[in-house]
Parts: C-alpha cells; sequence; structure tokens
C-alpha cells in the first residue's frame, strides 16, 4: 500500500552533494559492522548501515532515475518505506560506522537528514520518540519536566555572576537527569577562577529534535538561547554536554542566520585545560585510584574532544589512567544516543552493559565520563547487572580533590 504523503516529498531534497554522493559511494564491503553497537547486540543485517543506505538510495532512484523519468513514477510501499524507518530509528547515530567507512560516508550526519525524511513521509519517529517535539514546545526540555526545575543542580556555594563574558548552557540531561555532572561542571569552572553567568530562561538547545528528524522549533530554539546570553555579555558558551556541544558548534551558527556568529563554543574540559596550563586550575588532594576515561559518542566522533577530558582527569595526584581496547574515536557507544533508549529502552540498556564489561577489563577502579547521557544509561544499566567497577561523572570526581 503506497503512501498518500510519497508524491509531495522529494527524497533528494535537504541532502548535500556530498550526502547525495554518499549513497551511491556505499561497496557493502560491510566494514563498518563489526563496529555497530546495535547490530553488535541483535546481529540483523536488516537495520545496519549499508542496509540503510541501499533501500534510501532505491527510493531515491525511483524518484530521480531515468525510469520513473521515461515511464512515470512508481509508488514506494509502505513496507519498504516503515522497514527504513526502523532501521533509522534502531540507531544510536554514533558514527562508529562513518569513522571506519572506507569510502569515508560521514553518517552521524546522514542519519538524522534522512529520518528528517521519515518525518516527512509520516513514517518516524518510532515510539516514545514521538513526545519529543510536545515535550520541547510546552516545558522547553525532552523530558516534559516543569521549566522551574531546570537550575535544581546548582551548589548553593558557587557563585553565579549576572553579566559575565563566559556563559554556561546546562543543557536538558544534566538539569533533569544527571545532577552530579553539571553540578560538578559549575564546581569546576570556579575552582579555576572563571566567572561564568547562566540564562535563567534557557531552553533545549534542539538536539533531540534535530536528531530525531524534527525541524520545526529549531531556529525558534537557537535565537532564544543566543539572544538570552549575549544579553548577559556573554561573548564564550561553555557546556559539558556532548550533544548540545555538537549542536552548538556544528548548527546553532546556520540556524541562526547571522553572518557573525556571536558566540564561541567550547568543551568545559577544554576552558580547564587553559586554566590549569595558566597555573589557575590545580587539584591538590591526593588520590591512589585508577581511571579509565569513556568517550562519548558526540566528542569522540562529533566534535573529537579527545585529550582535554584525560588532562583534566590527569590533573589529579595520583590518578593512574588507563584506556579501554576502544577509545577516542573509535570509543563503543553507551547506547544511549539518537532518541533509541526512548523507543528500544532494553536493546539500549543492553549496549550499556557491553561498554561497562570493556571498562571492566581495563582493571580501572572508575570509569569516568563527561556525558548526562551515558551517566544515566549506564548507571541503569549497571543496576541490572553484577559490576564493580565505579561509574562517575569525570568533573565531579576531579572537584573532589581540590
Amino acid at each position: 500500500m503506497p503512501l498518500e504523503s510519497e508524491r509531495a516529498v522529494d527524497l533528494a531534497d535537504g541532502l548535500t552533494k556530498l550526502q547525495l554522493a554518499s549513497l551511491d559511494a556505499c561497496v557493502r564491503c560491510h566494514a563498518c559492522l563489526e563496529w555497530c553497537p546495535v547490530f553488535d547486540i541483535l546481529g540483523d543485517e536488516q537495520i545496519t548501515p549499508p542496509e540503510k543506505i541501499r533501500i534510501y538510495g532505491e527510493m531515491l532512484r525511483l524518484q530521480h532515475g531515468v525510469m520513473p523519468r521515461l515511464f512515470g513514477r512508481p509508488e514506494m510501499s509502505h513496507h519498504t518505506l516503515t522497514q527504513l524507518s526502523e532501521a533509522l530509528y534502531k540507531c544510536t547515530t554514533c558514527g562508529r560506522c562513518g569513522e571506519v567507512c572506507e569510502v569515508g560516508i560521514h553518517t552521524q550526519r546522514l542519519w538524522p537528514v534522512l529520518r528528517a525524511k521519515m518525518v516527512e513521509l509520516g513514517v518516524g519517529p518510532i515510539g516514545g520518540q514521538v513526545n519529543a517535539p510536545r515535550m520541547i514546545a510546552q516545558k522547553h526540555n525532552p523530558y516534559d519536566r516543569p521549566h522551574a526545575e531546570r537550575f535544581e543542580f546548582l551548589p548553593a556555594d558557587v557563585p553565579v555572576a549576572r553579566q559575565a563574558e563566559v556563559g554556561f548552557f546546562v543543557g536538558c540531561s544534566g538539569a533533569y537527569t544527571a545532577h552530579p555532572m553539571v553540578a560538578g561542571a559549575v564546581k569546576a569552572l570556579h575552582a579555576a577562577n572563571v566567572e561564568f553567568t547562566l540564562f535563567e530562561d534557557e531552553y533545549c538547545c534542539g538536539f533531540p529534535l534535530w536528531v530525531l528528524g524534527y525541524r520545526e522549533l529549531l531556529a525558534e530554539l537557537v535565537h532564544h538561547n543566543v539572544d538570552g546570553f549575549v544579553a548577559r555579555g556573554v561573548k564564550r558558551l561553555v557546556t559539558s554536554c556532548p550533544c548540545c556541544l555538537d549542536h552548538l558548534t556544528n548548527r546553532w551558527p546556520e540556524l541562526y542566520g547571522a553572518k557573525d556568529f556571536p558566540l564561541e563554543i567550547v568543551h568545559t574540559t577544554q576552558v580547564l585545560v587553559e586554566q590549569i596550563e595558566k597555573g589557575k586550575f590545580k587539584p591538590t588532594r591526593q588520590a591512589d585510584v585508577t581511571v579509565t576515561v569513556h568517550d562519548p559518542c558526540y566528542v569522540a566522533r562529533g566534535t573529537r574532544v579527545h585529550e582535554p577530558p584525560r588532562i583534566v582527569a590527569q590533573s589529579v595526584p595520583g590518578v593512574r589512567l588507563v584506556e579501554m581496547e576502544h577509545n577516542r574515536a573509535l570509543a563503543r557507544c553507551c547506547g544511549s544516543g539518537g532518541g533509541i533508549r526512548r523507543a528500544y529502552g532494553e536493546l539500549s540498556v543492553d549496549m550499556a552493559k557491553a561498554l561497562i564489561h570493556e571498562a571492566e577489563e581495563t582493571g580501572a577502579d572508575i570509569m569516568l565520563m563527561d556525558c548526562p547521557a551515558c551517566f544515566e544509561r549506564l548507571n541503569m544499566a549497571q543496576s541490572r547487572m553484577k559490576s564493580s567497577i565505579k561509574l562517575m561523572d569525570l568533573l565531579q570526581f576531579v572537584t573532589q580533590y581540590i
């Protein structure tokens, strides 16, 4: 049965020339399969990167190939579209497949664009993912939590300036599901002698909408947040959330629309490394602990902030750093990203368990992370398994030794 909306949706519209070329570039070598965290758990080739690209490419040729130009465009079946939609949304958008792709397909950027077409066609997203636009429109966060609770994490002993050149973007996951992470971040900034301000009416950055394929509200959210921080004198916007960092860095400038984007975007650990080099951030208490650092997907492969978290961790005297088998740009996904936990919760937890097992193999006492989504998912997974490794936010850990 064809979809009535199919004829009105141009599957090429909105894709860059490079992304369109990518759909033909995939040679089905399947080198990416062993790196896909979903395939690692399910073993289902129907949801793999080559299969997603194959199906979308065939659909595109039905619209724009030689045969439809000569004989008219055939209908796409509802079965094919729903099969593709399931494959696209049963994905964490971690980007590991793109990192190892022999022809350089940037999948972490491609999947959300293809998802946007599923939204246009009315076959995406899936399950609980569909609630994100309503929640963000009404309460300015994807957790359906009262906006008034956004800054409940803020420690009483951390001063916040009314006006400052540095602003801290909290993000929704830190504000509502991972208080230790954002509390640790502002404590670290304060300890590093960084004067900063907050935007008390901060909204969601828009990443959840973008990654699920929704395009409405994005520009509105960006203008609200940027204008709010600029009004407080902010020139440099700091965030700890990898998804926020990626969205602020790679999409906010275009969505804002101004010729000169008014904010420099940096990760919290990058600021702390600067302060370490200036001698303004120096944990003094002695530790005796072995740690391993997890690289979240959108800093591992999105903004590629690899070394600053390690430098910050090792700024604590007595810390020994050991690496997981897969680290930096090839780090394993925690199973939380891309909205997958809202539609495939158990699958998401199984991926998190696999990451915990890899961390345990290092012999580390603690796995450190600087991502609220990872923090939430890994803690949930650990509660359902036998595991001795301690899970901590990186800056929560470091500020213990100041």
